[in-house]
């Protein structure tokens, strides 16, 4: 059965019930989108995937669903939470600054397992959020909020973690970031990567296709080792079979050279219209630099994208700013996030 839509206020909200939706403001995305015409959209931003203007992607619902479930069944809930008759209200506070995510997947735990509360969203997804600010009003079976209490600041808590370290990263680098799929909580972790203005790279292994080094042994002939290994899978990888985009793993200048020029003379003869992008796996910024001069001046630059990866900290994004690089992509903005500081106060505390 296809997941039903679910719509959350996306910047100031108002009460929702079960029985309606809030109309947001649209204005703010209008004005992003006009600034961002005429960029080049890299590949690694699949945002697409998991969140549109229309709210969540049945992908992400379906998604979202799973993770709740487990974290409920955990708590011994099964099913749907009956209000009963000791009612009270609940908000949900920051204790300190940050960018707000995971009401998406908040918003379908109070829709699905608390049906008969009401709830009112103060801020929207992607807010700037300050301490003590309230983010979230809750007022329903007082047994029924404290049941759900912990799972809610957990979502909203590891979330925004994640989503105000990637505003903090993306702060400091004039070259676009990209998570990893070393994911703790899958596609949610991504998609507050991207609520943060981070870059998600593939969804799943079946979104695009990555040709790291096990993926190239195991696709060449008998013999073909290094660039030559390289050039002869890029020429013969199907098309059908490369999803979104193609990105291939190199370590070397040499490498890089051969990958990119396997992928211009493919272009050339097949007239495809699709650029490789090269994953510079632990090359450091000046090596980079040099393998983007080096494919700039043979003429291929304009075939492919470059990537840089491989234990890149936060430490080391000012050292990367020079390196002619695309994008840097990194589990820093996700694994290495701390969640943000929440609580959940009831009326008369």
């Amino acid at each position: 059965m296809a997941a039903e839509r679910v719509k959350t206020p996306r910047w100031f909200g108002g009460t929702v019930s079960p029985d309606g939706d809030v109309p947001t403001d649209g204005s703010d995305v209008l004005a992003k989108t006009i600034e961002q015409v005429g960029k080049m959209k890299p590949p690694q931003d699949r945002r697409g995937m998991l969140i549109t203007d229309d709210g969540p992607t049945e992908w992400f619902i379906e998604s979202a669903r799973r993770w709740i479930s487990t974290m409920m069944a955990d708590e011994g809930i099964f099913g749907p939470l009956e209000g009963g008759n000791r009612k009270t209200k609940a908000e949900i506070r920051s204790r300190e600054k940050g960018t707000l995510a995971g009401l998406y997947v908040t918003d379908i735990l109070l829709r699905e397992w608390m049906p008969d509360a009401r709830f009112t969203w103060t801020m929207g997804e992607g807010s700037r959020i300050d301490a003590e600010d309230c983010i979230l009003t809750i007022e329903g079976g007082r047994h029924q909020i404290l049941l759900c209490e912990r799972i809610i600041l957990n979502i909203l808590g590891r979330l925004s973690g994640i989503a105000t370290n990637t505003t903090r990263w993306v702060a400091n680098s004039q070259i676009p970031l990209a998570a990893t799929r070393k994911t703790s909580w899958g596609v949610l972790d991504k998609a507050a990567v991207a609520v943060g203005g981070g870059l998600t790279h593939r969804i799943n292994r079946a979104d695009a296709l990555m040709l790291k080094e096990n993926d190239l042994a195991s696709a060449a002939e008998e013999g073909d080792v290094g660039p030559a290994r390289i050039r002869k899978v890029l020429r013969d990888v199907p098309k059908d079979s490369i999803g979104a985009f193609v990105t291939v793993e190199v370590r070397t200048l040499d490498g890089a050279l051969a990958a990119a020029e396997a992928w211009a003379e493919r272009m050339l003869d097949d007239d495809e219209g699709m650029r490789l992008n090269i994953m510079l796996d632990n090359m450091g910024p000046e090596l980079a630099r040099d393998a983007v001069l080096d494919i700039q001046t043979r003429g291929f630059r304009e075939y492919v994208t470059i990537e840089a990866s491989g234990n890149i900290g936060f430490d080391e994004l000012e050292a990367w700013q020079g390196s002619k690089v695309d994008v840097i992509s990194t589990s820093g903005l996700h694994r290495a996030a701390p969640p943000l500081d929440l609580t959940c106060i009831f009326e008369g505390v």
